[in-house]
């Protein structure tokens, strides 16, 4: 993992800002990148570490992936979907039970990736195209059908 700049830095959260149409995005963290294009988030306060003793595979908390334009991870959409004004697809309860057994949504929605909202809480995201909103929530963190 290798820190970001401040030029890389400014430039996702201009592109954030611009995608979600937030006025201001305040993301006071060290971006840091893996070799799969992920970003983490870290406390500024690891400066004071000395990491050059450390060997690291992971650290943080992932939050968006740049390897196919600005896909948050669900915890990513929590963090900026509250101030988000667009790009946001807001679902009733019984939608909310599908996203989050892995189903993809119907929607006329144009084409790009869209906030998933039910009520006051962020769902991550997912990517509206030929009438769906693909999900992308890991197999893992899905839930099964308890309803």
């Amino acid at each position: 993992m290798k820190p970001l700049d401040k030029k890389e830095t400014k430039k996702i959260i201009n592109e954030l800002s611009d995608y979600y149409g937030i006025k201001e995005l305040r993301l006071d963290y060290i971006f840091m990148k893996n070799n799969q294009d992920k970003i983490f988030l870290i406390s500024k306060d690891f400066k004071l570490l000395n990491t050059k003793e450390l060997r690291l595979n992971g650290l943080g908390l992932y939050f968006l992936n740049v390897s196919k334009g600005l896909r948050l991870s669900i915890e990513g959409s929590q963090i900026i979907g509250v101030n988000a004004k667009k790009n946001v697809h807001e679902i009733n309860d019984e939608e909310i039970k599908e996203w989050l057994q892995g189903y993809d949504l119907d929607c006329d929605e144009l084409k790009g990736y869209k906030l998933i909202k039910n009520k006051n809480d962020f769902y991550g995201v997912g990517f509206a195209s030929n009438n769906k909103i693909r999900n992308f929530i890991p197999r893992e963190r899905r839930i099964r059908n308890v309803w």
